[in-house]
């Protein structure tokens, strides 16, 4: 087991020293804290919060291949894969110097700097730890779907497969970028298809929403544990520590009606707390806005459409968020108003634009995912005219009896 320090970089300037079993990328310890206020928020704390930090940096086990591609590479964890690439990513500006190097981010950064094979490595032999090459964003990307990350025309795009056997994932996405063009409300990330190589699958395909100016801090860092106060709800955590960074709080609260009630009609199941947040300027550090939307391809049904027929389907799905359903989620909306509902697809808009799967069209998926999204725009309309969450929410169990 050897060990090694590397200073935690936030672009050039150093944060704490760290060190890592150079073998499998654990962090045995916070050896210095050079600058606190450049620390990533929920690390900040402990050591133990710094180690969980680092590891969720990593790519998830979960993800596609990713434990075949280990194995046959012999690196024995994502941590050590993403130590091998300096702890570098997409979604911020942090990352790892080894000790004595000078190396710089200019240097180093994804955002300016091209791509390696997610194979190649700098420092594998460690024998010139100022040598410059390039690095895959591979080790430090999120989600349990395969992804790749491609350059054109010098900018950063996602390329997203689906996990299921059909592309609705992917479909989903697209979808959720419809509504949100139509709406016009808020940021969002715009997802294209794209067809999968060798397979008649569809992918989906997004840019970067961030750069070298603005990073992504996710809303988990700002309601860790460690970070609210005993007993007190992620979600007003999170509205504080968004406040508290320089947004306002009016409209970090319309952004979160919007983005619950557009969740609402798509049924989304995944805003968990990675898939929302803020975005910050890395010179000053002072937050910007909130992120575009993104990441909605857990939705409409996508793994079991036929629950689109059930009364479950109108206000009980369980999600991954600040609540651990629906229900509780509209309870804290104040505006039901800030979705026009004129905009909003029809029943047979979304049946064509799903019957872009043969899968989905062949097994009358389509058909049972447009009628389940046309139940939940109906009671969007009753909660717009009543405003009554607990008031429409009998009347509908009622008929559905």
């Amino acid at each position: 087991m050897e060990s090694a320090k590397y200073m935690l970089m936030h672009r050039d300037d150093e944060a704490a020293v760290l060190e890592f079993n150079q073998e499998d990328g654990y962090l045995f310890q916070v050896i210095e804290k050079k600058n606190e206020d450049l620390i990533p928020i929920r690390a900040n704390r402990s050591t133990l919060d710094f180690r969980s930090w680092w590891n969720d940096r990593a790519v998830p086990r979960t993800q596609g291949s990713i434990l075949s591609f280990l194995r046959e590479l012999e690196i024995p964890t994502t941590q050590a894969y993403l130590l091998r690439n300096l702890g570098l990513g997409l979604n911020d500006h942090y990352w790892v110097r080894p000790e004595k190097s000078s190396l710089t981010w200019e240097a180093v950064n994804l955002f300016d700097n091209e791509f390696t094979s997610p194979a190649t490595f700098h420092h594998r032999n460690t024998a010139d730890s100022n040598a410059v090459t390039t690095f895959s964003p591979a080790a430090s990307t999120g989600g349990e779907l395969p992804k790749r990350w491609v350059v054109k025309d010098g900018k950063r795009y996602l390329i997203k497969e689906s996990s299921v056997p059909l592309s609705q994932q992917s479909l989903n996405e697209v979808f959720a970028s419809h509504i949100h063009e139509k709406q016009a409300r808020f940021p969002f990330v715009s997802y294209s298809l794209a067809r999968q190589s060798g397979s008649s699958k569809l992918a989906c395909i997004c840019e970067c929403f961030t750069s070298n100016l603005l990073e992504y801090i996710p809303a988990w860092d700002l309601v860790g544990k460690q970070q609210r106060k005993d007993g007190e709800p992620l979600f007003d955590s999170f509205i504080k520590g968004c406040v508290a960074g320089g947004l306002k709080e009016e409209s970090v609260r319309g952004y979160l009606d919007y983005q619950i009630v557009t969740d609402y009609l798509l049924s989304n199941t995944d805003r968990h707390l990675n898939n929302l947040g803020v975005l910050r300027d890395t010179h000053t550090l002072n937050y910007v806005s909130m992120a575009p939307i993104y990441d909605t391809g857990n939705s409409m049904f996508y793994n079991d459409p036929l629950s689109a027929l059930s009364k479950t389907s109108l206000f009980f799905l369980n999600v991954n968020s600040f609540y651990s359903n629906e229900r509780k989620l509209l309870a804290r909306v104040n505006d039901f108003d800030c979705v026009d509902l004129n905009k909003m697809p029809e029943r047979q808009d979304v049946e064509t634009f799903y019957g872009k799967d043969q899968g989905l069209r062949a097994a009358n998926f389509n058909s049972h995912i447009a009628i389940g999204y046309m139940k939940k725009l109906i009671l969007l309309k009753e909660l717009q005219k009543e405003k009554s969450l607990s008031g429409v929410l009998e009347k509908s169990c009622s008929r559905e009896r």
